[in-house]
């Protein structure tokens, strides 16, 4: 609890950080199956120092996809899932190696390159032709890297987002392996963390504050995702993010 003293105590700008990095990532996870981290990473940076960010993000986003999993159960495509899954579990305990030699500097740099990287590449994706057959090799490959990254900043959806958005799947297959994969990977990387004892106490504190407008946000998030345009809120969630990388690289 001393960090949410500390959160308190410094002024209002930081609990409100908090509060609307929380409700960001929420909103973004419940409407489509992803992109907690991506889009609560800029606000709670130059909030909370990284090690404990990265935990707070992998956990929040958690509990974000189980609020919405009932939603989606049918959707799931255990056989596209799996191969993603099963490389996603080897990649994560590197990503949450590296977490903890990356200096706070870099781990922002990082962050915010993956962030651009990202929108550029679902941009692209966008506009390919669709793929019909492609390698297998291609899907270890995304789950793997989705699991390190997943690992290293709680990122885990943005390389098997990008296959997937090459593949043209429809919307409802796209998000419900999105979440099934994120969901795999977050519980394998607490795991991580649990056995590494690096699990912080500090984490309660934001915690808190973030769990209670997070279910604002996820079931915000899921309606919008039942009833709203999708390219219009693709859109301008990729501005989003673009944003959100932007002032990542250049704070």
């Amino acid at each position: 609890m001393d960090l949410l003293i500390d959160l308190i105590a410094t002024g209002d700008n930081s609990v409100w950080a908090v509060l609307a990095g929380a409700f960001a990532g929420a909103l973004a996870s419940g409407f489509a199956g992803f992109a907690f981290g991506a889009a609560s990473l800029s606000i709670w940076a130059h909030t909370i120092s990284p090690l404990v960010l990265a935990q707070m993000v992998v956990l929040c986003s958690l509990i974000g996809q189980l609020l919405t999993l009932p939603g989606i159960w049918r959707s799931i495509d255990y056989r596209a899932a799996l191969p993603f899954i099963g490389f996603g579990l080897i990649g994560s305990p590197i990503g949450a190696s590296i977490l903890h030699i990356l200096d706070p500097y870099w781990f922002r740099k990082v962050a915010g390159a993956l962030l651009i990287a990202y929108v550029v590449s679902v941009f692209i994706a966008g506009r390919l032709p669709r793929l019909h057959h492609a390698p297998r090799w291609s899907m270890y490959l995304g789950g793997f890297g989705g699991g390190v990254v997943g690992g290293f900043a709680g990122l885990s959806g943005i390389l098997p987002t990008i296959w997937c958005s090459m593949m043209k799947w429809s919307k409802d297959r796209q998000r419900a392996t999105f979440q099934i994969f994120n969901i795999s990977m977050h519980i394998m990387t607490l795991c991580v963390y649990s056995l590494q004892s690096k699990m912080h106490s500090e984490l309660v504190g934001p915690m808190v504050l973030a769990v209670p407008i997070m279910l604002a946000g996820s079931y915000l998030g899921f309606f919008l995702y039942r009833r709203v345009d999708e390219t219009q809120f693709k859109n301008g969630l990729l501005i989003l993010l673009a944003i959100s990388g932007a002032g990542l690289l250049l704070n």
